[in-house]
């Protein structure tokens, strides 16, 4: 496809300091005052929104439906542009279902409004985009449209579209409206990117040290990895199950997803005699690897203490002190049993299984499949939680993607 310019379109309206152009869209049935009225109440609902709103998961969608209904919009959608990347991403629309729609368009596509708005940093107003020629706007049957940049502390970091049915249904009032909304959100977005990167730079450390732990025991391979993908496979199966409602959700499952990496990082202190013993542990040096677990949880709490607590670094502590509790209470370090262990570590102890009895290592051959199940089967309502190894064996194919997908 061509690129075309943006002096090429005659129907954009690129507007750095005026709005005049556009013509006022009354409120059917309503006063000016009685919109006014309405459009504070919906403001207020979005900023408490936004307040509440989790920092290191957004709900772009309910973002953009508040903004929608401040400003009255028949469709409204969320671009953000991808670090590192030469396209925008579709993130959330309302007003139309996002199925099929394109999610992603490249920055040298500047007949889409909101790469134009994106690229020059101004607002784009379009009022009639039946007459706006050789323009292709992503949001099709809508004849107005607004698209203004989201302005970050380093430049643009995405895009809002607006669009209404009918022509010419931006008024000056809307465009100025549109323009403090994405003012506002162009704060809070980037407050969330600055969250997520401090996030993500953390748990790239904490994820190094449970890497460096595990090297030291000579497992250099997917182990961690995998662990964390069944981690993640059985806790997404329990999402909306009777028994783990209002626990188990989507953001806590992320956070499993990250912890359960965490499970060994108190090896780090078992001196190499014996975490490299090739042969079977005598019952002194199995006393020295037990106090790993207690060890991990330590080594984590003192990082709360000196960084601050979140959740991935207490749901760690969890997963470290406890995944080698059974459920019939004859586990350590504390004798726990059934429920008094917590439901993260019942799950990674079972994803620790099921890849230590599949995995080859130097003092063992590989289990097969049918082998392992039959043993976590057999091991159900005494080593482990037997509704969570119920919730597992469902569907080993998965499992097996899981295992070629991250190799030793």
């Amino acid at each position: 496809m061509d690129v075309i310019l943006p002096d090429q379109l005659p129907g954009f309206l690129a507007e750095k300091d005026r709005a005049q152009d556009a013509t006022v869209r009354p409120a059917p049935g309503s006063s000016g005052l009685a919109r006014f009225s309405q459009q504070l109440r919906a403001l207020s609902s979005l900023n408490t929104q936004l307040v509440c709103m989790d920092a290191q998961a957004p709900a772009y969608e309910e973002m953009v439906r508040g903004i929608s209904r401040v400003l009255s919009c028949d469709v409204c959608a969320l671009f953000l542009h991808v670090t590192q990347s030469d396209h925008l991403a579709l993130e959330a629309m309302v007003g139309m279902e996002m199925n099929g729609w394109m999610r992603v368009i490249g920055l040298n596509e500047f007949q889409r409004p909101a790469v134009q708005a994106f690229q020059e940093e101004y607002l784009v107003n379009m009022p009639d985009v039946d007459k706006a020629a050789g323009a292709e706007p992503l949001l099709q049957g809508f004849r107005s449209l607004l698209a203004l940049p989201i302005i970050g502390r380093n430049g643009p970091i995405g895009a809002f579209e607006f669009g209404r049915i009918e022509p010419n249904a931006f008024s000056a009032e809307d465009v100025d409206m549109a323009g403090m909304l994405v003012d506002q959100m162009a704060y809070q977005l980037e407050n969330y990117r600055l969250v997520r990167q401090l996030s993500n730079s953390r748990d790239a450390v904490i994820h190094g040290m449970a890497r460096l732990a595990e090297s030291r025991g000579g497992d250099i391979g997917g182990h961690l990895d995998r662990m964390c993908a069944y981690s993640k496979l059985l806790g997404n199966r329990l999402i909306g199950m009777p028994g783990y409602l209002g626990e188990v959700t989507a953001t806590w499952m992320g956070t499993l997803a990250r912890a359960a990496a965490l499970h060994d990082i108190g090896k780090v202190g078992i001196p190499d005699r014996i975490l490299l013993k090739p042969g079977m542990l005598d019952e002194d040096e199995f006393d020295v690897m037990r106090t790993h677990a207690r060890l991990g949880s330590d080594i984590l709490h003192d990082l709360t203490i000196t960084h601050g607590s979140f959740p991935m670094l207490e749901m760690g502590m969890e997963v470290a002190l406890s995944h080698h509790e059974r459920w019939d209470g004859t586990g350590y370090p504390n004798g726990l049993s059934g429920t008094q262990i917590p439901l993260s570590a019942r799950i990674v102890a079972i994803a620790d299984v099921y890849d230590a009895l599949t995995s080859r290592r130097v003092y063992k051959d590989a289990w097969s499949q049918d082998d392992t199940l039959s043993q976590l089967a057999g091991l159900a309502g005494l080593h482990f939680d037997p509704d969570l190894v119920s919730v597992f064996l469902r569907n080993p194919d998965e499992l097996e993607t899981i295992r070629r997908q991250y190799p030793d």
